[in-house]
């Protein structure tokens, strides 16, 4: 059986004031330092959410930004190309006049030496159809 006497007072008293002490002197101060922590891990994780979303625009910036360069390298390429094939076909197209010319010159001066052959070949022929005429025959011809 249990007795109640004065050891049980002092008993109770002695537990109290060690529950008092060790409240003050270390569940206090544990209980701050796991709230700091938290606290601390809590900010922590806002920071790390804050920056992801940050690289996450920042990403999201690039690849806008290369595509648009991108779009405007297509462009100035198209460009490009359009203004070659305009250089190209001026440049094909006065290939060709002066390729025509050179050739209307060429029939020119070939028509123009021709005639001039004929001409001295009329002059030449004459002579040498009398020459013929003359041998064959065996007489003068005039």
């Amino acid at each position: 059986m249990i007795q109640l006497n004065f050891t049980l007072f002092i008993q109770l008293i002695n537990f109290l004031a060690l529950l008092f002490i060790l409240n003050a002197i270390l569940y206090k101060p544990i209980l701050a330092k796991m709230r700091e922590r938290e606290a601390q891990i809590r900010k922590d994780r806002e920071k790390a959410l804050e920056l992801e979303e940050n690289v996450r625009l920042q990403e999201n910036q690039h690849q806008e930004a290369l595509a648009k360069a991108r779009q405007t390298a297509a462009q100035e390429k198209a460009a490009l190309i359009a203004e070659a094939k305009k250089k190209e076909s001026a440049i094909l197209d006065k290939a060709r006049t002066e390729a025509s010319r050179i050739v209307d010159d060429m029939k020119a001066a070939i028509q123009a030496e021709a005639s001039e052959v004929r001409k001295t070949l009329k002059a030449q022929m004459t002579p040498l159809a009398e020459s013929i005429t003359e041998k064959i025959l065996g007489r003068a011809v005039r």
